[in-house]
C-alpha cells in the first residue's frame, strides 16, 4: 500500500478509524488492493497509538500458540490396574493395618513404591508448636459479601433477556446461583482449609489422606465451564483491541477481531470513572455500586435478595413446588429494561458479565470492579465459552498457598469465592453443613450444588473442625468423608466404560462430537495433571495441579503418585514468576493453557462406577506414618481433649475387655480416653456400595479355647473391605487393566488371607524369618479380637472353691479356660493354643488306675520341660493332647480334667515364649555377649571418629562449595543480563527483520507495477509519434489544400 511512520508531534488518540480508513481508501480509490494488505497497513497505522489517554494500564494478550508447533507426551492410558495391598492408619492407633490384596484401578502417572520420608509443612502443624499461630479476632477471612443494591434485579433480567446467550457461553446455571445470598455462612471450614492445605502438593489433608478441589468438583457445585477460550484478565493495547481479520460478508474494511462491545464497554468504565470523585492514581478498578448506578434506573437499585423457593419473586408460598414458569421465566413484553437511557441491550449484558465476573466468580477485592475482567465479559456477552473453572481454581490454590506459607495470619488478600469452597466442603464432609430442604426443580435440572447453602447453617466449633482433619474417626458422630459424590453429571450409560480421546478423519476432536460429549471432555481434563493458570494484568499465577493424588474422589484407589505436570520452558521456579521477563512469562501461561485444555491425544481414560469402593495402598500409608505421625497424634490428642471439653457427646462410645486392651499397641494416653473409653471408628457410609457376594474361608471344626481370628472394626468411610469380602464372586468378571473390559473367570491369587504367621513380607521366603510389619515400623500390628470366654471355677482338689478368681495361682485357684491369652503372649503375636478341649466320658472302675498312670504320664511330661533345651520342647502340644485326649476317654472327673487342660495349656504358653526368646536358638554365654559388646563398642567408636572427621571434610567441602556458588550467581546475574540485552536485540531484530519483509514485499510489487508503467510509458509515446506525423501531414495537406482553394478562386475571379 503506502509506507506510514507515525510523526513525533501526532497526538497520542490520533490517528483516528476515519483518518486511517480515509488514507487506506486514497492509496487504493479504484479498491482493486488486497483486503490483506488493507488490514496490514490498518494494523500498522495503529502502533502506538492510545485512544484512551493512558487512563488504561495496557499489556499484551497471550501469544497464540498452535498445537501442533508444540508436542505433549500422554500416556496410553490415563487409568491403570495395579496390584495393591490396601490398608489403613488412623491417628492414636499408632500402626498401619493391613487389610488385603486386589487388582484396582489406579489413576497416571502412578506406581505402589515408597517415596522418600518427608517433613510437614502444614499451618495447622506449625500450630501444635510452642508459639503457635493463632487467628486474629478481628479476621475477615473467609468472609463472603451479600449482594449489592440492584444486582438481583439486573441478574433476574439478564436470566430472563439473554438465557440463549448465557447457555451458548454455559454459564446460564452459574448465574443463577449468583441470585442468592452466601454471605451469612460461618468461616471456621475456611480456617480448617487454609490449616491443613500441602503448598507443595496442593491438596488438603484429612487424616492420613489427600483430598482437594479437582476442576470437576469445582463444575459441580459451581457450573463454570472448564473447557473453551483461555480467560485472562487484561486491557490490550490499540494494535491488539482495534486489530481487524477478514470478514466472512467480503467487506474490504474486515471485522474486529474482539468483541465489538468490548471497546464501548472501555469507553463506559472511563466516562463513569472520571465522572466520579475518585482518586485519580488508582483507575484499574472502581466501587462495584458506582458500576450498577451508572447502569440501572433508580427504582431497580432494591438490596432485597432473592428466596430458592421463589427466586424470581413471584408471590409462591414457602413449601409450594417450582415450575418452569416461576423458577426460569421466559421475557415477556411487558417486562421493561432496567437500565438507563442510551444503554443498549449488548452493553448492558455485558456490563453485568463484569459485575458478575468481578464480585461473585473471581473477586480480587471486596465490593469491587475492576477494568480487567471487561474482555471476558464481553466475550461471554457474544456467547463465547471461556475456561473459567481453571482460572478459579489458580486463584483459591494461590491464596491457600499463601495463607499457609505466611509466618504470621494477618492475613490482607485472602478475598476469594468461597461460597465455591464451601460447596467443595459440604459436596465431601457430610454434616459440614445444615440445610434446609432445596426444591426438587433445581436438583432434577442438575443446578450447581453450591445453591443447597443459599439457607445453610455450621458448626462454630473450630476445634471440632480441626479434629476433623487430624483424625476423622474420631467426630465420626458429626462428620463423614465422601471420596466419590454422586452428583457428577456424567451419562449414566458410559459409567464403567473405557472412552478414547480421538482425532477423526477430517482432524475433529471425537470428544466434542457426540451429545453429552463435552461434559466428558471436561472430565478428561479434570482427570489430568497440569498448571492452573490465572493472568490478571503483567502477573501471572501458575499453579499444580495434581488429581492423581486424590484419586478416590475419580473411584479410583490411591497409590504413590508421580509428579505428571510437564516442565515450563523458561521458568526455574514458579512461585517466582515476577522475575521471569514478561516475554518468557507470557509465553509459558499462553503454554500451560494449551496444555491444560488439549484434546485429540489418543488416551483412553476410564469412567468410574459412582459409589464404587476404593482403597489406599498399604505402601503409601506406611509412607504417610513415618512423615507425618507425630503431628497427626499430637493434634489428635490436643483436639480431642478441646472437644471432649466442650460438654457435647461425641458418638458411641465402646468399652475394651482386657483381652482387647492387652492387643492394643499404643500407650494408654494415646489409645484411651481419660475414662477409660474410646470412639470407634465411623462405618462405612452409605455412599459406598455394599461389599460383593464372597466366599467363606473354611474353617476346622474343632473347637479352639484360644482367641480367633476376627475382622477388625476400624473402617474408614470407602475403605477397602477385609481379606473376605475381596473374595470375587465364580460368576462376577474379573477386572482386568480396565474395569470395563472383562476376563472369564476369577483368578485364584486375588486374594488371599491376612495371617500374621503365614504371610511373608518383601524379601523372605518360606524358609526364612518372618518378618513382620510391625517390626518395620517400630511397633506391632494390632491383634484381632479375641472371644470373650466365661471363666469357669475349677481346683486343685475336689471341694475347695476359688473366692477370687484373679487371684495368684494356689491350691484353691481357679483358671480361665483359656490362660493363655494374648496378654501372656510375646508382643507381636497372636498366641492361640492348639490343645483342644475334651469332654470326658463316665467314668468306670477299671480306668481308675489308667488314670492315676495318665496323672503322672502328664507330671512327667511336664515336668521334663527344659528352658535351656529346644529338644525337650517338640512333641509337648500333641503328646499332651493324646494324653488329655485318653484322660477324657477313660472318664476322669472333669473338675480334674479342666485342672489338666490349664496346666498343659500354661506349659504351651511358656513353650511358646520360650521359643521367641532369640538366646534359646543360639548357645552363647553372658561373657561372651558382654565381648562382643566391647568388641562391637570399638567398632562403634571408630565409626564415630570416622564419622567426625568426614563431617569436617564435609564442612570444608561445603566452605568451599558455598564461594563457588556465590562464583556462579554472579556469573549468572551475568548472563542473565546479557540473555536480557540479547533477547532484546533479538526482539529489535526480529522487528526491523519484519519491517524489511514487508518493504521488499511491497518494492517487489512497486517494481512490477514500475516496469508495467514503463510498458505503458512506451506505448504512449509509440501513439504520440505517430499522431505527431499524422498532425504534421495534415498540417502540410491543410497547406496544399488552402494554396489549391486559392489559385481556384483566382481562376474563379478572372472567368467572371
Amino acid at each position: 500500500m503506502f509506507r506510514w511512520q507515525r510523526p513525533d508531534d501526532l497526538p497520542p488518540s490520533e490517528p483516528s478509524e476515519a483518518a486511517i480508513w480515509a488514507a487506506i481508501d486514497r492509496q487504493d480509490p479504484q479498491g482493486s488492493a488486497d483486503v490483506r494488505d488493507r488490514l496490514e497497513q490498518h494494523q500498522d497505522m495503529l502502533r502506538g497509538r492510545d485512544t484512551f489517554h493512558s487512563f488504561f494500564t495496557r499489556f499484551p494478550l497471550l501469544p497464540e500458540c498452535s498445537e501442533g508447533s508444540v508436542e505433549f507426551e500422554d500416556p496410553d492410558r490415563w487409568v491403570t490396574s495395579l496390584r495393591l495391598q490396601c490398608g489403613e492408619y488412623h491417628p492414636l492407633e499408632s500402626s498401619v493395618v493391613q487389610v488385603g490384596w486386589g487388582i484396582c484401578d489406579v489413576l497416571a502417572p502412578v506406581a505402589d513404591t515408597v517415596e522418600p520420608v518427608s517433613q510437614s509443612s502444614l499451618l495447622s502443624h506449625r500450630q501444635l508448636q510452642s508459639a503457635p499461630l493463632e487467628w486474629p479476632r478481628d479476621s475477615t477471612f473467609g468472609q463472603i459479601q451479600s449482594p449489592i443494591s440492584g444486582y438481583v434485579s439486573w441478574a433476574r433480567y439478564v436470566l430472563r433477556v439473554h438465557r440463549g446467550t448465557l447457555q451458548e457461553a454455559g454459564i446460564y446455571e452459574a448465574v443463577y446461583a449468583s441470585l442468592f445470598d452466601y454471605g451469612r455462612l460461618p468461616t471456621s471450614w475456611a480456617r480448617g482449609l487454609a490449616e491443613f492445605w500441602d503448598a507443595s502438593r496442593g491438596t488438603f489433608w484429612v487424616g492420613a489422606e489427600e483430598l482437594t478441589v479437582t476442576l470437576s468438583d469445582l463444575q459441580t457445585v459451581s457450573g463454570l465451564p472448564v473447557f473453551g477460550h483461555r480467560f485472562e484478565e487484561c486491557v490490550p493495547p490499540d494494535q491488539q483491541l482495534f486489530r481487524r481479520v477478514p470478514s466472512a460478508d467480503g467487506d474490504r474494511r474486515g471485522r474486529l477481531a474482539l468483541p465489538v462491545v468490548y471497546p464501548t464497554l472501555l469507553q463506559h468504565f472511563r466516562q463513569t470513572y472520571r465522572s466520579s470523585s475518585l482518586s485519580r492514581r488508582s483507575r484499574a478498578a472502581m466501587p462495584a455500586d458506582l458500576w450498577v448506578r451508572s447502569f440501572l434506573q433508580e427504582e431497580y437499585l432494591s438490596s432485597s435478595p432473592a428466596s430458592l423457593h421463589d427466586p424470581f419473586d413471584c408471590g409462591l408460598q414457602r413449601g409450594a413446588l417450582l415450575s418452569e414458569e416461576t423458577a426460569e421465566p421466559s421475557f415477556s413484553a411487558v417486562y421493561t429494561s432496567p437500565g438507563l437511557a442510551g444503554v443498549d441491550e449488548h452493553l448492558l449484558l455485558a456490563g453485568f458479565l463484569a459485575l458478575w465476573l468481578s464480585t461473585f466468580v473471581l473477586p480480587l477485592r471486596a465490593d469491587s470492579l475492576r477494568c480487567s475482567v471487561l474482555l471476558a465479559a464481553s466475550q461471554l456477552s457474544q456467547g463465547q465459552r471461556l475456561a473459567l473453572a481453571p482460572a478459579v481454581l489458580a486463584r483459591a490454590y494461590g491464596i491457600l498457598r499463601s495463607v499457609s506459607e505466611a509466618s504470621s495470619l494477618e492475613v490482607q488478600d485472602s478475598v476469594l469465592p468461597w461460597q465455591y469452597l464451601y460447596a467443595w466442603v459440604h459436596l465431601h464432609v457430610r454434616g459440614a453443613f445444615s440445610c434446609l430442604e432445596t426444591p426438587t426443580y433445581f436438583l432434577q435440572r442438575g443446578f450447581p450444588t453450591v445453591l443447597q447453602l443459599s439457607q445453610a447453617s455450621s458448626t462454630l466449633e473450630s476445634e471440632r473442625i480441626r479434629l476433623f482433619f487430624f483424625a476423622p474417626h474420631l467426630v465420626a458422630d458429626r462428620f463423614s468423608l465422601v471420596h466419590q459424590p454422586d452428583s457428577v453429571s456424567l451419562p449414566s450409560h458410559l459409567r464403567g466404560t473405557v472412552v478414547v480421546d480421538g482425532v477423526d478423519d477430517r482432524g475433529r476432536r471425537t470428544l466434542l462430537l457426540h451429545r453429552q460429549g463435552l461434559t466428558v471432555a471436561e472430565y478428561l481434563i479434570s482427570l489430568r495433571p497440569g498448571w492452573l493458570c490465572h493472568r490478571q494484568g503483567g502477573f501471572v499465577t501458575l499453579e499444580g495441579y495434581q488429581p492423581n493424588r486424590v484419586a478416590r474422589q475419580f473411584g479410583f484407589s490411591q497409590a504413590t503418585a508421580y509428579d505428571g505436570r510437564p516442565l515450563v520452558p523458561g521458568v526455574s521456579d514458579v512461585r517466582q514468576m515476577g522475575t521471569v521477563p514478561s516475554e518468557t512469562r507470557f509465553y509459558a501461561a499462553a503454554l500451560t493453557w494449551l496444555h491444560l485444555l488439549r484434546l485429540g491425544t489418543g488416551s483412553s481414560f476410564l469412567l468410574a462406577q459412582p459409589s464404587v469402593q476404593t482403597g489406599v495402598s498399604y505402601t503409601r500409608l506406611a509412607w504417610v506414618r513415618q512423615s507425618f505421625r507425630a503431628a497427626l497424634e499430637h493434634g489428635a490428642r490436643r483436639y480431642e481433649r478441646r472437644v471432649r471439653e466442650l460438654g457435647l457427646p461425641r458418638g458411641r462410645r465402646s468399652r475394651r475387655g482386657p483381652s482387647e486392651t492387652a492387643g492394643d499397641r499404643g500407650t494408654g494416653a494415646e489409645a484411651c480416653t481419660a475414662t477409660g473409653t474410646v470412639v470407634p471408628s465411623p462405618t462405612r457410609a452409605s455412599d459406598v456400595a455394599p461389599a460383593p457376594h464372597h466366599t467363606e474361608v473354611s474353617r476346622s471344626s474343632r473347637r479352639r479355647a484360644g482367641s480367633q481370628h476376627a475382622t477388625s472394626s476400624r473402617r474408614s468411610v470407602d475403605a477397602r473391605p477385609s481379606p473376605r469380602d475381596l473374595v470375587e464372586s465364580p460368576q462376577d468378571p474379573r477386572r482386568s487393566d480396565f474395569t470395563g473390559y472383562s476376563t472369564p473367570g476369577p483368578s485364584s491369587d486375588f486374594f488371599f488371607p491376612v495371617d500374621p504367621y503365614g504371610s511373608f513380607w518383601s524379601g523372605e521366603s518360606s524358609g526364612a524369618r518372618v518378618v513382620l510389619p510391625s517390626e518395620l515400623f517400630e511397633r506391632p500390628l494390632d491383634t484381632q479380637a479375641t472371644l470373650e470366654l466365661v471363666p469357669a471355677e475349677v481346683s486343685f482338689f475336689p471341694g475347695s472353691h476359688s473366692a477370687d478368681p484373679a487371684a495368684p495361682s494356689s491350691a484353691s485357684t481357679s483358671y480361665p479356660v483359656d490362660s493363655a491369652s494374648p496378654s501372656t503372649a510375646p508382643e507381636g503375636f497372636d498366641y492361640s493354643s492348639e490343645i483342644p478341649c475334651y469332654v470326658p466320658v463316665p467314668p468306670n472302675l477299671r480306668t481308675t488306675d489308667r488314670c492315676h498312670h495318665l496323672v503322672v504320664l502328664l507330671r512327667d511330661l511336664v515336668s521334663s520341660i527344659d528352658p535351656r533345651s529346644p529338644e525337650s520342647w517338640v512333641g509337648f502340644t500333641s503328646s499332651a493332647g493324646r494324653l488329655l485326649g485318653l484322660f477324657a476317654d477313660f472318664g476322669v472327673d472333669t473338675t480334674e480334667l479342666a485342672f489338666w487342660e490349664t496346666v498343659c495349656r500354661e506349659a504351651e504358653s511358656c513353650i511358646w515364649q520360650l521359643r521367641s526368646l532369640s538366646v534359646t536358638r543360639v548357645r552363647v554365654t553372658l561373657p561372651q555377649l558382654e565381648e562382643m559388646v566391647a568388641s562391637r563398642r570399638t567398632i562403634a567408636d571408630d565409626t564415630h571418629d570416622r564419622l567426625d572427621r568426614s563431617a569436617e571434610a564435609l564442612r570444608r567441602h561445603r566452605q568451599s562449595s558455598s564461594g563457588m556458588a556465590q562464583e556462579v550467581d554472579g556469573l549468572t546475574a551475568r548472563m542473565q543480563e546479557l540473555w536480557r540485552d540479547i533477547k532484546q536485540m533479538m526482539s529489535r531484530t526480529r522487528h526491523l527483520q519484519v519491517g524489511r519483509d514487508r518493504r521488499d514485499r511491497l518494492t517487489r510489487r512497486e517494481e512490477q507495477r514500475h516496469r508495467s508503467l514503463q510498458q505503458e510509458v512506451m506505448e504512449a509515446d509509440s501513439l504520440l509519434v505517430r499522431a505527431v506525423e499524422q498532425f504534421q501531414r495534415a498540417q502540410i495537406e491543410f497547406q496544399i489544400l488552402d494554396g489549391v482553394t486559392g489559385r481556384l478562386q483566382s481562376l474563379r475571379d478572372r472567368l467572371y
